[in-house]
Parts: structure tokens; C-alpha cells; sequence
């Protein structure tokens, strides 16, 4: 039996309580849809309407029973894998909000609305949109009952849902049924209860609660046409008849034609249609929405009493009056050349027919381009458009008309001078080209090898060419009926650069000699060296040099065609030779005993000492030297020690020489 039951559930999504009045419906007089938004949670219901608690920015947990939030999405993180994961209210509006409820322990009323202005022995139907939460069998389910009370607590009519079943995906459930209100009955109170106990389970979304009057299925058609929809063109003329068909249900029927202008918004009662029959004259450009309201003898016009038909489609369009320009495109054409034309519509629709003439005789059927090589001056094109369009008058338009005149062709011509066409490897070479005939601004391209290189311009400059490499360019001139020139071909020879090597540096001491040894790739012819002193032969590729002082070397070697260049720097160091006497005796000659400033050391210590191991003199400084004095006295005659630590910037070292002079009186 309960299989049975789930079976019936899936089948018959809308629960419908089978009344007389009940094929056709009013405009709604509750609908409560939530809204929607951006934000993730939506606004409160009022106090009023339940007495469940709102939870705020938050979803319903496990300890929050008898509690709601208005959201687009259960599937923030409540209760994986418990609840299902959608988004968006039953319409699929992905921002459209509905009320997600966590249902209290014991059953209790969630949802309560008193709706006055009501007629009495009317039909109503009393709707929603319900989805079970759960994802898995196991857990509770909802179960609904829609109550109908009078404002005394008086029951009227009450419907159970049974329990809402388990749908994997999600799928929203319509639930609604119909009552009757009792004679003298204008106010009811609708309620929805949850007669299942809370705990694991029990959870629902609840969607587009919706009040309205049931009654007679109401039908309209237009005469003469088919669906539901008419399209006219304005004009005084226009007329449309209507023909209603209403059901049986009132025991006396009234009638009213209604129109809408805003897509159904709002509706205007038209004065005077009050039959089943009805004629517009929608003569104004515009849509135009029309419907039939029907209700029990003096019902009709309130809207909590009537229900209507599905609504017809009238659009009215605006008379368009077609048109076509052409025009020669470039705004020129040449002899012996094709001459080539564009049109540009209005008010043509989507697919206007276009027939190209030349000198009234109809050439071309087609679209908004033609083209032709067999004009000649004096030759009229003209374009005719026929308009597709609804509305169009008239259904045609002639475009203006183009008298021809053929320019002569010009020729260009244009030439390249290469600033060489033999060179070495990575040479530099300026491509220049000299035009005939390209214009004011005429425009370049250059070609490498049949690949496009440089820029628009006259010039095209290279340091990475390679033999055989070939160069072309070709020009667009800017004056009318001249097409593209192109220059004769340039093919370059070049030739291999030879290569030396030399190390940078090489240290040698005064008075000794070097072999200078450099390192030489390909075919040479000659060898020179710069400069020749202390040279034994600069014709030679390794020359012996013995310098006096540091000296760069540059060799130069050719092939008849490239030459190569390397230098080295030969540098000359000098040892530290001390004098070996000195004669302090103030005639102005050799009286101070110091490092001769020709030699080009840093001197870090300068220290003497006598024959019994007294430092008579130290100095840092190497500019200073020993007076032959100590404590202001004069030092005997005699042998003495000198020490000199110092640091060789050729050598690039610390060093330490020591030795003996004599001190002669």
C-alpha cells in the first residue's frame, strides 16, 4: 500500500480537489513569491504571517527547529549530504528566493493570511509549491494540510498533502485545491500545517503561495485567425472581432472585454464590452494584451470574483517607408578595370531582394554588392530594393543613381639602391627606394627571402644578412587607378669574417721578452701589428716583444675582403731595488734614505733598524723617508736594516723585502 501511495505522489505533482468551478481561473489574490536578490538571504515574513523564528544570515541547523531563513540555495553547507543541492525558486530563477524551513518537534501551523473582499458562494483555489529537502529515504517526511477557516476559527475546508516525497534531482511539487465560500462568507483565513514530528528530516521549501477565484474555463479567439496572436500594420482601418466562450458554473453569467498596454501588468475594464462577443480597433502602433473576464451576475469587475482567459496578442506596427543609397566604392573607378558598388537599406526587413541596373537593363539579383569590368564612362548604375518588411510602403525604393566616369590607369614603378651588395658578415646595409608615380604617401613593403620585414617606410636597414640572401620591396601607390609596383631584386654576397683571439692581459718583468701567440680562424692573407716598438717583426703572426714599460698590442688579419682585430695588454712590472747607502749631511743629495717614487707600489709599512735590533724609523706613508736621526739625535755611521711591507697593483699581492744600506757621515 504505501508503494502505491509513493507511485500516485510522483505521477500527480498538482493535488487538485475536483470541483464544478474549477476550470478556469482569476487573477491572483495572494502571491506571495518571496522576491528575489542578490544576496544570499532574503528579507523576513512578517510577525503576522508565521511564528516561526528568522534566522538571519544563517542557515537552519540541527538545534534551530521551528526556524526559517529566505534564501536561493539550500546548498550552503546545511547539512551535507542530508539535504539536497539546487539553486533557485521552482521557476529556475537562479536569485529567486523561497522560504527553507527546519520544522519544529511537535506539528505546528508555519504559514497563516486573512484575506478579506471576498464573494460569498465563489470557488477559490488555494495553492503552493513544496519541495522535500532530503536526499536520501531514512528521514522524515513533510506532510502538509491546507486549512480554509472562517475569521472565527470556524473550518471550512482542509486538504492533506500526505507525506511530500523524496525527488533525486530536485524537482519542485505544485499542491493546491478548491473550496467554495459559504453563503454570507467575504473573509477566510488560509493556514498551511506540518503534521509531521521534527527531528531527522521534516525539512521543506516553500514557494509562490498563491490565492485566486476558480470558476468556468473562459475562452477567446480571434475571428478569422488562427493562435493567439495578430500582427497589423497601423491605420484607420483596423479591425479585430472576439469571441468568448465561457463554461458552465454561474447560474447567471456576466461578462467584460479587458486590454492591457504594459505586457499585462495592469488591465482596464473596456467600457461598454460586456457581451461574449467583442471588436477592437487597435489603429495606434503599440501591444496590445485582450482578455475576457466572467463572474456570477453582479460579481463581475471585482477581482477577488471573476476569472479570465488567457490573454491575446495584438501588435500594431508602425508603417515603414523603404529606402537604398549606392555608392562606388573607393569612390572612383578605372579603365579596363572592375568597378566594384555598395548599398546600404532602411526599412527593408531581413531579407530585401536587390536588382542591380546598368542603364535601366536589370544586370544582377542579388545582395547589397555588384561588381563589374565592362562599364564604361557615361554608364548609369542605379540600385532597385524590394522590402521584405511588414508594414513596408511602398514595397520598393530605387536607389539614387551613379553616372560613371573611368579614370585612366597610371603606372608606378619603384626601385631599390642597396648602400652595398658585397660585405662582410654583420655589416650594415640601407636599402633605399626610389618611386615613379606612387603619390603623396605611398605605401612599403619589404620582403627577405619572400617573408615581410621592416616597417612603411622608404628605408630598410640590416646587419644580419647571409649570402644569397635576396631583398624586394613593393610599393601601393596613393593615386587613383594605380595598383601595387614591385622593385627589382637584390641578392647579397657575403663574405666569411675572419677571427683572432688574444688573451686580455700578460704579465711580464722589466728587461724579460714574450712571444705573442694569437689564436686565428679561417682563411688569412696578411697579418700586421700595432705598434712595431720593441717588436722583432709586426709582419709576422707571432712576433717576440720585450717592452719597457706596459704596452697594448693589436693585430689586424684580412682575407682580401674582411678583416679581424685583437688586442693584448702586455703589462711590465718592475721589482723594488733599495739604495744601498746615504749621506744625511744636508748638502741637498741623498739626504733621506726613502722608496724611489718610480716605482709604483703602495707602501703599508717602511721600517729601519739598527745593528742591535732598534727601530730607529717607521712610516706608513711612502712619500716620507729616514733622516738619519732617532729621538732628534743623530745616528753613527754605519750599517742598518731596512724593512718594507708593500702591496704590487701589476702583481696584485702583498709583499715583504727587507735588506741592508749604509748610513755614511
Amino acid at each position: 500500500m504505501r508503494i502505491l501511495l509513493v507511485v500516485i505522489s510522483l505521477l500527480c505533482f498538482t493535488i487538485c480537489d475536483s470541483q464544478v468551478c474549477s476550470s478556469g481561473l482569476g487573477d491572483p489574490i495572494v502571491k506571495y513569491t518571496f522576491g528575489s536578490g542578490m544576496d544570499t538571504y532574503g528579507p523576513a515574513l512578517p510577525t503576522s504571517i508565521t511564528n516561526m523564528t528568522y534566522l538571519k544570515d544563517s542557515c537552519p541547523q540541527g538545534s534551530d527547529l521551528g526556524s526559517y531563513a529566505i534564501v536561493h540555495s539550500p546548498g550552503f553547507n546545511c547539512f551535507p549530504p542530508d539535504w539536497l543541492n539546487f539553486t533557485g525558486d521552482h521557476t529556475g530563477d537562479s536569485n529567486g528566493y523561497f522560504m527553507l524551513i527546519n520544522a519544529s518537534t511537535p506539528p505546528s501551523t508555519f504559514y497563516t493570511q486573512e484575506i478579506d473582499g471576498l464573494c460569498s458562494g465563489t470557488s477559490y483555489q488555494f495553492s503552493a509549491w513544496i519541495i522535500n529537502l532530503a536526499s536520501h529515504s531514512g528521514e522524515i517526511n513533510p506532510n502538509i494540510t491546507f486549512n480554509i477557516k472562517n475569521t472565527d476559527g470556524t473550518l471550512i475546508k482542509s486538504f492533506d498533502t500526505g507525506p511530500v516525497p523524496i525527488l533525486s534531482p530536485a524537482r519542485w511539487n505544485q499542491y493546491a485545491f478548491y473550496f467554495a465560500t459559504p453563503p454570507g462568507v467575504n473573509s477566510v483565513i488560509i493556514s498551511m500545517r506540518n503534521n509531521a514530528p521534527g527531528g531527522y528530516g521534516n525539512d521543506l521549501g516553500l514557494d509562490d503561495i498563491t490565492f485566486r477565484t476558480s470558476g468556468p474555463s473562459v475562452d477567446i479567439s480571434m475571428d478569422g485567425r488562427t493562435g493567439d496572436t495578430a500582427t497589423l500594420c497601423a491605420g484607420p482601418a483596423n479591425t479585430l472581432s472576439f469571441t468568448g466562450t465561457v463554461g458552465n458554473c454561474y447560474t447567471s453569467n456576466s461578462y467584460q472585454w479587458q486590454e492591457s498596454t504594459d505586457g499585462g501588468n495592469t488591465w482596464t475594464s473596456v467600457p461598454g464590452a460586456v457581451m461574449t462577443t467583442y471588436s477592437a480597433f487597435p489603429t495606434s502602433a503599440g501591444a496590445y494584451l485582450f482578455r475576457l473576464a466572467a463572474a456570477q451576475t453582479g460579481n463581475i469587475g471585482l477581482t477577488a470574483c471573476q476569472v479570465v482567459s488567457r490573454a491575446d496578442s495584438v501588435v500594431v506596427l508602425n508603417t515603414v517607408d523603404p529606402s537604398v543609397s549606392i555608392m562606388l566604392n573607393n569612390g572612383y573607378a578605372c579603365s579596363d578595370s572592375t568597378a566594384a558598388f555598395s548599398a546600404t537599406s532602411s526599412n527593408t526587413g531581413t531579407l530585401p531582394e536587390y536588382q542591380w541596373m546598368v542603364n535601366s537593363s536589370p544586370l544582377a539579383t542579388g545582395g547589397p554588392t555588384y561588381s563589374t569590368a565592362g562599364l564604361v564612362s557615361g554608364d548609369q548604375v542605379n540600385c532597385r530594393v524590394t522590402s521584405n518588411a511588414l508594414c513596408s510602403n511602398p514595397s520598393y525604393a530605387m536607389s539614387n543613381t551613379i553616372t560613371m566616369t573611368l579614370l585612366p590607369n597610371v603606372v608606378s614603378s619603384v626601385s631599390i639602391i642597396p648602400s652595398a651588395e658585397a660585405i662582410c658578415q654583420h655589416s650594415l646595409v640601407t636599402f633605399t627606394a626610389s618611386a615613379s608615380n606612387g603619390g603623396s604617401m605611398p605605401s612599403y613593403q619589404w620582403y627577405l627571402n619572400g617573408n615581410q620585414v621592416g616597417n612603411d617606410t622608404p628605408f630598410y636597414r640590416s646587419g644580419n644578412l647571409e649570402q644569397g640572401d635576396q631583398i624586394m620591396l613593393m610599393m601601393t601607390s596613393t593615386l587613383q587607378c594605380s595598383g601595387p609596383s614591385f622593385s627589382n631584386v637584390i641578392r647579397m654576397t657575403v663574405y666569411d669574417l675572419p677571427s683572432v683571439y688574444l688573451p686580455a692581459d700578460t704579465l711580464i718583468s722589466a728587461g724579460s721578452q714574450i712571444t705573442l701567440d694569437p689564436l686565428v680562424i679561417g682563411q688569412i692573407d696578411h697579418y700586421q701589428w700595432q705598434p712595431a716598438m720593441y717588436m722583432n717583426d709586426p709582419g709576422r703572426l707571432q712576433p717576440i716583444v720585450s717592452p719597457l714599460q706596459t704596452t697594448a698590442y693589436q693585430i689586424t688579419v684580412d682575407n682580401s675582403h674582411c678583416t679581424a682585430t685583437a688586442a693584448e695588454k702586455v703589462e711590465v712590472f718592475y721589482d723594488l731595488v733599495m739604495p744601498n747607502a746615504f749621506t744625511p749631511n744636508g748638502d741637498g743629495h741623498n739626504d733621506l734614505y726613502r722608496v724611489p717614487h718610480s716605482r709604483p707600489l703602495i707602501i703599508e709599512q717602511f721600517s729601519i733598524y739598527d745593528r742591535w735590533g732598534r727601530r730607529v724609523f717607521s712610516t706608513g706613508d711612502g712619500s716620507q723617508g729616514w733622516d738619519g736621526k732617532w729621538a732628534g739625535q743623530d745616528q753613527p755611521a754605519g750599517t742598518y736594516v731596512w724593512v718594507i711591507e708593500y702591496y704590487h697593483p701589476i702583481l696584485k699581492q702583498k709583499m715583504m723585502k727587507k735588506g741592508t744600506m749604509l748610513l755614511i757621515r
